[in-house]
């Protein structure tokens, strides 16, 4: 399981499995850690937020596989159905990349003394990926077809129509570590009906709203919604965790408000951030030791998207993780 956070120290940390040493230490301090049934990864930090971060993902152009010949650019085109599917599941970031030297382009124009400085895109600003979502076109045919591009050995039978199957092969890959964490194959296939009229497909745009109503259009359809589905359910899931966005000696600001719960006089103990244990052999993370209790905060002041706190007691600085004290309020 990973999480959108680049730097090294709060990788792994979102994961939901790690109540098990808060719950220690509340326990220590007086405070009820409530049974949530999570994978047991790790032990650390306390997970019982549940607000799941969305990943960032890129799509590159698939792979034309199935032999297919025609005018149309198979692999971009299916690449760009495949991002405006994760769009509309709405349940990760989709960053571009196919098109990413246009927007390096445009960047680079804005530098230049010719533009104005108002309104000029910030440096160091770009999302980076947590997710290289790669796939292949493996079938792409259509029996019976007349156009020649689908391979057909004959035209189809007078009264019998055509069909069409389409097979996509989709990966998902960890950038940070080059895994494959998530695979996925998804068929469909349309047909025309016995009687359906031959379509010409040679005459049609390849992702238009007439190739849609084509039997090759369908199942490219359902094909695309199908693997996109399944391999969004198989993305390692990671969940919000509290953390000082902003530390002081009168305020702390926290990284999260109304939209993760937070309410007006929760407190949470403010700890330092910890390090990784690696496997000398494998260099794969086996565990993670948290740092040092510092500081104790109360919310004060509750925002859509943050939250101000107030020290009672130690100190806080940006980065530093945050473990509420009574882990099943935000539980719920």
């Amino acid at each position: 399981m990973k999480t959108t956070m680049s730097t090294h120290h709060t990788k792994g940390y979102l994961l939901p499995a790690r109540i098990a040493s808060a719950g220690l230490a509340a326990v220590a301090c007086g405070c009820t850690v409530p049974h949530i049934d999570y994978p047991k990864v790790s032990r650390y930090p306390d997970s019982s937020c549940r607000r799941i971060v969305k990943p960032a993902v890129a799509v590159t152009d698939f792979d034309n596989r199935a032999g297919f010949t025609g005018r149309w650019q198979l692999g971009s085109g299916m690449a760009e159905l495949v991002v405006n599917e994760l769009l509309r599941k709405g349940s990760v970031v989709v960053l571009e990349r196919v098109h990413l030297g246009d927007i390096l382009a445009e960047y680079a124009h804005q530098r230049k003394r010719f533009f104005r400085a108002e309104g000029r895109s910030a440096s160091g600003r770009l999302k980076n990926a947590q997710y290289l979502i790669r796939g292949a076109v493996t079938d792409f045919t259509v029996s019976g077809d007349t156009s020649g591009w689908f391979g057909s050995p004959r035209a189809s039978v007078r009264g019998r129509g055509t069909r069409a199957r389409v097979t996509l092969l989709m990966h998902a890959i960890d950038i940070e570590t080059g895994e494959i964490v998530a695979s996925v194959k998804s068929e469909a296939s349309a047909s025309s009906g016995w009687f359906g009229a031959a379509v010409s497909y040679k005459g049609l745009s390849f992702g238009g709203e007439t190739f849609f109503r084509t039997p090759l259009g369908r199942a490219t359809a359902a094909a695309v919604r199908r693997g996109v589905a399944r391999l969004l359910a198989r993305l390692p899931r990671a969940y919000w965790q509290p953390m000082v966005a902003e530390g002081g000696p009168e305020q702390v600001i926290i990284n999260g408000g109304a939209n993760a719960g937070i309410r007006c006089g929760d407190e949470f103990r403010v700890r330092e951030t910890g390090r990784m244990v690696t496997d000398p052999i494998t260099g794969e993370i086996i565990e993670n030791i948290p740092g040092r209790v510092v500081g104790k905060v109360r919310v004060v002041e509750v925002l859509p998207a943050s939250a101000h706190a107030r020290l009672i007691s130690g100190y806080a600085r940006r980065g530093f993780f945050l473990e509420p004290c009574k882990p099943e309020r935000l539980a719920k």
